[in-house]
């Protein structure tokens, strides 16, 4: 028997994802008004977005650790709090530097989220259904970010973009009290022996993990922070409209989470481990993601642009869901909140440079073609790199000490 119903688990953090994107995405629908409210160009816009990144990636590592140390439940609960705070407050910004440090702050406290999240999923998923477990629990993000993406245009058309966001925070009040009612503190598995942080930080196995990450995280957040303006440089008319339609990068999430994580358990069941599903797809994210550009270049009809951002996102999915599986295959769960906050801190330097260096390569170019361009060379490196992933984990041990 589990330590507790993993479904109800599952079904938790899904929500939470769910609420932690809805607040990420609607600022990227905002973008427009509040370029148009403050006289901001692309690059300036850019770097808005990654104001939440700065913080976001800085909080992933500590938080792990202090989950590993002092518990998972009250590191995400704290942190749930946190930021449904700060989203209400983004609504009442009087100025640039306002929405600036408030989404700093913001990602600061999502960034306590997913290395505590996926320790607790890993360690309550059975083994065979890993794949299937991190894969249904992400749904939330893919859910998360059509959510945002959409109601947050239809939101900042309908009300401004100020009541939207205070719209998106409401209902994540309930997510705090779903943590702290159902969610339980994972049991830490009693060893004779610990392995050191050090040592897991310089594992193998979880550097190319973290390299992978920063590959496929690239063409994440070019692909959500400019999708609706994409679509309005294309000729649609209403901001509402082009964030529909921008919106299909989340709503890939379901098919894309859970066939291609179904799809990595069978491998790893068959003794054929999960990196040639990873660094498949990655190649095939590839050449959506170079058709793309060409799309873009040629001017080719909306919904064919549509299906591309589909099936390139589903792919997308499906490797973040095949790489954190097989983490959790091979790292020890002690570490599980160090391994996953330090290769989501990683990962997530991409998610810095990718929203402001394409919307400089926009205002350079007159297009968004060669930023696509630069994500293929990205993905293209993540599907080499992946096939050099390692079997097991290899670390050191040492005496347990009060610091662990």
């Amino acid at each position: 028997m589990r330590w507790q119903n993993y479904h109800t688990t599952w079904s938790i953090i899904l929500f939470g994802w769910l609420m932690i994107y809805t607040t990420r995405m609607v600022l990227s629908p905002c973008l427009i008004p509040i370029m148009n409210e403050f006289n901001l160009t692309h690059a300036d816009a850019g770097f808005l977005f990654t104001a939440y990144f700065y913080a976001y990636l800085t909080m992933n590592l500590p938080a792990g650790y202090l989950g590993d140390r002092i518990g998972r439940k009250k590191i995400l609960g704290a942190g749930a709090a946190s930021w449904t705070a700060l989203t209400f407050a983004t609504g009442f910004s009087g100025n640039f530097l306002h929405i600036f440090i408030l989404r700093l702050l913001t990602g600061l406290g999502q960034g306590t989220y997913f290395s505590n999240d996926r320790s607790i999923i890993s360690t309550s998923t059975p083994k065979s259904k890993m794949g299937l477990g991190q894969g249904i629990s992400m749904v939330g993000m893919g859910l998360g970010m059509a959510l945002g993406i959409a109601a947050g245009g239809i939101l900042a058309e309908t009300f401004g973009w100020r009541t939207t966001f205070i719209i998106v925070a409401l209902p994540a009040i309930p997510l705090c009290l779903m943590i702290w009612r159902w969610i339980k503190e994972p049991p830490r598995p009693p060893l004779k022996t610990e392995i050191p942080y050090r040592q897991v930080l310089r594992s193998r196995i979880v550097l190319i993990t973290a390299a992978a990450s920063i590959c496929i995280m690239y063409t994440h957040w070019l692909w959500a922070t400019w999708t609706p303006t994409i679509f309005l440089e294309m000729g649609i008319t209403e901001l509402s409209t082009a964030a529909i339609y921008a919106s299909l990068i989340g709503l890939s999430a379901i098919p894309g989470n859970l066939i291609i994580g179904s799809l990595s358990d069978r491998a790893a069941r068959a003794g054929k481990g999960r990196k040639i599903i990873a660094s498949t797809t990655f190649g095939l994210m590839a050449l959506s993601m170079a058709s793309f550009a060409l799309e873009l270049q040629t001017s080719a009809p909306i919904w064919t642009m549509a299906l591309t951002i589909f099936l390139g996102t589903f792919c997308m999915w499906g490797i973040y869901t095949t790489l954190y599986a097989n983490l959790a295959d091979v790292v020890p769960k002690r570490v599980y909140g160090t391994a996953f906050g330090f290769v989501n801190t990683i990962g997530f330097t991409s998610s810095i440079i990718a929203p402001w260096l394409t919307g400089w390569i926009r205002d350079t170019t007159g297009s968004f073609t060669w930023g696509c361009y630069i994500a293929v060379i990205f993905l293209a490196v993540g599907s080499i790199i992946t096939l050099t992933i390692p079997p097991t984990f290899k670390a050191k041990t040492e005496t347990p000490t009060k610091n662990l």
